[in-house]
């Protein structure tokens, strides 16, 4: 009967090793997902004269680049996101600027140069994986960023 029991115990412990490593998998696996290319505002809300400072973290292997035409579109929520609407660009769209693997890109937004309405909104900016400056950009991808409200 002893033995039984031991035997039943050990079993036991074995199955909750096995359930605690295969719970810690799937939270490596899952859980800890990163976004390979980030892009976020320095604060969550601005007043319409305000800088809007972005910055761009790239943790992939490749150098990821950006438009000389249209390096970010400011996007308002209306239900759903809508991009404020855009001249169009006089010259080639040519790749301008790039992140480096494991880098840091900054840039600053002035935006009393816009007409921005009072809202939540976001940046959608297209990016090149890969690309080389001077290039012909395409799409390879659109990093959004987090949200930020817009005050008067």
């Amino acid at each position: 009967m002893a033995e039984k029991l031991t035997k039943l115990r050990v079993f036991a412990l074995a199955l909750l090793i096995f359930i605690f490593l295969f719970g810690v998998v799937l939270y490596l696996q899952y859980g800890l997902k990163k976004e390979p290319i980030k892009a976020f505002t320095e604060k969550k809300s601005y007043s319409a004269s305000d800088e809007l400072k972005v910055e761009i973290k790239n943790s992939t292997k490749n150098k990821v680049c950006f438009s000389s035409c249209y390096p970010y579109l400011m996007q308002t929520k209306d239900g759903g996101w809508e991009n404020y609407n855009y001249s169009q660009c006089d010259g080639q769209n040519k790749v301008d600027a790039c992140v480096d693997s494991n880098g840091l890109k900054a840039f600053a937004i002035s935006l009393n140069e816009m007409f921005i309405q009072p809202a939540m909104h976001r940046l959608a900016i297209p990016a090149c994986i890969g690309c080389a400056v001077g290039e012909q950009f395409r799409v390879d991808k659109i990093l959004y960023s987090n949200e930020f409200e817009i005050k008067k």
